[in-house]
Order: structure tokens, then sequence, then C-alpha cells
């Protein structure tokens, strides 16, 4: 018996839990500006935030944000910013989901217009947003800052090196890198010891085999289906073993929209399906070695990370950024993460971070 494959298209349609991860605008929790060793909350919240200026890239590594610092777009970063946008229309400090509206509508033409008109709403960067403390609100402060992040579906943020505009827009992660399991849906990137969801297993460039023009899904998968089991099989240690281990071969497709941004790399995948197909099931340990899958779907998540924060460390690799480290497709390849939980099954998104202001000198 083979491995099981399945393209991205079926398993939605098997799952509906793998989808578009940019169907809503990732937007972080609160970053308060709270007090440090050495200073009061009145006093960093008097501070002059880091300039609004494009280009302008930051940093931070409390969960407060309140050691910001404007830091060099070629040293990791957590937020680069796009631009500005005024909210002077109204009256108090919208919600977190008006806001949440309000940076949809109003700070993705700041960065569609910042990265040169191209921006892939699936790939690795999200539009993100600083908005003003309650304090700067009630001074008049209305000013959006939009910019580029790249969060994880928790909102947790990966740290960027170099401007957005000279990089792949790929959503991608190294082969090993496995995704939590939250219930039925797919989550951050976590240890591949424990119970997960999906295991990224290679990376395949689709402009190797499509050089002209976007292609249409069902080409995609014409080629996507040999290309990812051959990977697969490599990776696992065979298409028996996948079969024995009762994992799926599954692929991820570019869109239109993601082709026209300069996407052009996908994942290959091993997952497992609950016996009745109504999600993913709970595998425990890497397709290399012994796994177990579980015929029970997932509890919920107990411990998320905090939106809005840097990601915790993992065993795995955060999202791959470099295109030239990526393999021809009949090379050893590297993989990319799998779109996100469904929008009616997806938890809500986060809050907008007020503006982190540097921390006071002792």
């Amino acid at each position: 018996m083979g491995a099981v494959l399945v393209g991205a298209a079926v398993m939605l349609g098997v799952a509906t839990l793998d989808t578009v991860a940019g169907a809503t605008v990732p937007v972080l929790g609160t970053i308060a500006a709270l007090p440090s060793p050495h200073g009061t909350s009145a006093d960093i919240e008097d501070i002059p935030p880091p300039p609004t200026t494009p280009g302008t890239c930051l940093n931070w590594s409390r969960p407060d944000a309140a050691d910001t610092t404007v830091v060099d777009c070629a040293q990791p970063h957590l937020f680069e910013q796009a631009g500005t946008a005024q909210l002077a229309d109204q009256q108090a400090l919208p919600d977190d989901a008006t806001m949440r509206r309000l940076v949809n509508e109003r700070c993705s033409p700041v960065v569609l217009q910042y990265l040169g008109g191209k921006f892939d709403p699936n790939g690795r960067f999200r539009v993100g947003a600083l908005k003003p403390s309650q304090k700067k609100w009630d001074a008049g402060d209305r000013e959006l800052r939009c910019g580029v992040q790249s969060a994880s579906r928790s909102g947790a943020l990966y740290p960027l090196t170099g401007k957005a505009v000279d990089q792949d827009q790929s959503g991608v992660f190294e082969p090993g890198t496995c995704l939590a399991i939250d219930e039925r849906r797919v989550g951050d990137p976590i240890d591949c010891a424990g119970p997960h969801a999906v295991e990224a297993v290679g990376i395949v460039d689709l402009s190797q085999k499509f050089p002209e023009g976007f292609p249409a899904v069902g080409d995609q998968d014409g080629f996507l289906q040999p290309e990812c089991s051959r990977i697969a099989a490599d990776y696992a240690g065979g298409a028996q073993a996948i079969a024995d281990k009762k994992l799926t071969v599954y692929w991820d497709n570019v869109t239109e929209d993601s082709w026209n941004a300069g996407t052009r790399r996908v994942n290959c995948n091993l997952a497992a399906l609950l016996p009745d197909r109504s999600g993913f099931a709970p595998v425990t340990g890497t397709a290399k070695g012994d796994v177990a899958v579980s015929d029970q779907a997932a509890p919920p998540a107990t411990s998320t990370p905090q939106a809005g924060v840097p990601a915790p460390p993992t065993s795995t690799p955060a999202p791959t950024a470099d295109p030239s480290a990526t393999p021809a497709p009949s090379e050893t390849p590297s993989p990319a993460p799998t779109s996100g939980p469904a929008p009616s099954e997806a938890p809500a998104p986060p809050a907008i971070p007020e503006i982190p202001a540097p921390p006071v000198a002792p």
C-alpha cells in the first residue's frame, strides 16, 4: 500500500482547517508602556516615541515592549514601519474589533504602496500597526503607525532581517518544522516530539516548472503530487513507511494574488486526518522516526504565546526568507508553513499594540 497523497484543495475540502492565513489582518496584543527597572510608567509614556519615518525598524525583547529601540533593518527586528494612517474620524479610542477593521482598511494600502505594489496576503508578512496609548489618545493623538511584521498564528512575532521589499514573501518553514495542534486546528511551530498537526518536509519552487506565468491549481497539483511524494518518501524513509505510519502527503498551492506578488515556493507536508475526516489528528514524533497517531481530536490549547511579543524559541527554525537557499525540485528541498485555520474556526485576532516608548535611563 502506498502513501496517501492529497492536494491542498482536497485537504481543505476534507478538513476545512488549512486555509488562507491572511484572511484577517493579524494585529497584536496590547503592548503597554510599562515602567522599566529604572523608571516609572509616567516617565516612559512622556518620552517621545521612535520616529514615524517609513523604513524605520523597531525591535524589542520584553513582553511589555518597554525596551523598544530603533535598529538597523539589517539586524533582527519585529516591526518595519511603512507609514501612517489617521484616525481623526474616531471620537473614542476604538475597541479591538473596530481597530482591526481600521487597520485592514487604512494600513493595507499603506503597506502595499511601501512594498512597491507587491504584497502576498497569504505569505510570510502581515500588515501590522501600533496605536496610540489611551493617554496619548486623550491628548489628541490620532495617528496609527502601519508596518510589516511576521506573525505566528497566535500573534507572537518572528524576527525579520533585512528590508521587507527586498525579500521573498513565500511563507515557508525549514524541513522538520512541526506546527502545533489546537483541537482540530493548526497552531504555531512546536517541537515535533509533542503532539502536532503538520510536519513540513520540503519546499518546492514552482517557477522551475512554470517559468512563464501563473499555473492553474490543477497544473500545480499535477506537478506537486509526484514531487511531494518523492520528497516525503526521501524524508520519512519511503512511501511504505509513510503508509505504515498512517500519514498523508499533502502540499500547499499558490494563489494568483500570491503569484503576482512574487511568491513561488510552497511546502510539501505530512499530516494525519481523524477517522471521520473532520480535522487533523494529533501526531506525536517526527516522521523521520517512530510516530503515534491519535484517533481522538486534540484538546484545546491551554498555553499559547502572548500576542505581540517575540515568538518563543522552539527546536525548529522560524520561517525562512532566503530564496537562494531553496533547492531545485530535483534536489533535497526545504519547507513552508501550511495555511491558517478556516475563518469560521479561527480564534479572533488579538488587539493592536500601543506605540512603545524607550525606557528611561537610570
